[in-house]
């Protein structure tokens, strides 16, 4: 079973900065486990990335170590055209907007964003299995609800990064999650391109 996990921006704004200890008990989990964690170009802009720049990671993104070292990737841009991917990203906007009780317009494009990747992610074979890491529960609920709706049922996985989480965050929590699953069935296969980010249109 090949799993992708991917973060959203409140994961490192939660860590607060490299050089905090969070920051680096995540580094160092992810590089022990020998995964990656992939976020899609709208949180890479967020952190400060410039997906247009011909750097890869831009000049004035605040963890370049992480993008250089090869444990956090921007992902492809997402596909608009797949009906699949518009249709979650449309139904995860009404859904955080109920959630929050906010206008489905004022919803945060990066929320939508990380439901539309992990669909985007499942619907083309590139993972068995998909795991959220993020500080936004209405966007986790979102993906745990929805993608099961469109055939994904067992296939998401939503694990909210709260401080304490991130204090006690060790390698084992990307390895076995359940009797089923060997530890090394659950690695991404999918490394980091040195390719720069496209622009998403």
């Amino acid at each position: 079973m090949t799993t992708v996990y991917i973060a959203d921006t409140g994961v490192f704004v939660r860590c607060g900065g490299p050089d905090r200890d969070k920051f680096q008990r995540l580094r160092r989990a992810i590089r022990q486990a020998d995964i990656s964690l992939r976020v899609p170009q709208r949180v890479y802009e967020e952190l400060g990335g410039d997906p247009a720049a011909d750097a890869y990671p831009s000049g004035n993104i605040p963890y370049p170590d992480g993008f250089e070292e090869g444990w956090i990737v921007v992902a492809d841009e997402l596909d608009y055209t797949n009906p699949l991917v518009s249709t979650v990203m449309d139904e995860a906007r009404r859904f955080i907007a109920n959630e929050t009780d906010r206008d489905e317009d004022i919803t945060e494009k990066a929320d939508t964003a990380l439901v539309g990747l992990a669909a985007q992610v499942l619907d083309t074979g590139q993972a068995d299995h998909v795991v959220l890491l993020t500080t936004d529960k209405p966007a986790g609920r979102a993906a745990e609800t929805l993608l099961p709706q469109h055939g994904f049922s067992d296939r998401i996985e939503f694990r909210y990064v709260s401080v304490a989480y991130l204090e006690t965050i060790t390698a084992n929590e990307f390895r076995l999650r359940g009797p089923e699953v060997k530890a090394d069935e659950r690695r991404s296969c999918c490394f980091p391109s040195r390719k720069r980010p496209r622009r998403q249109l």
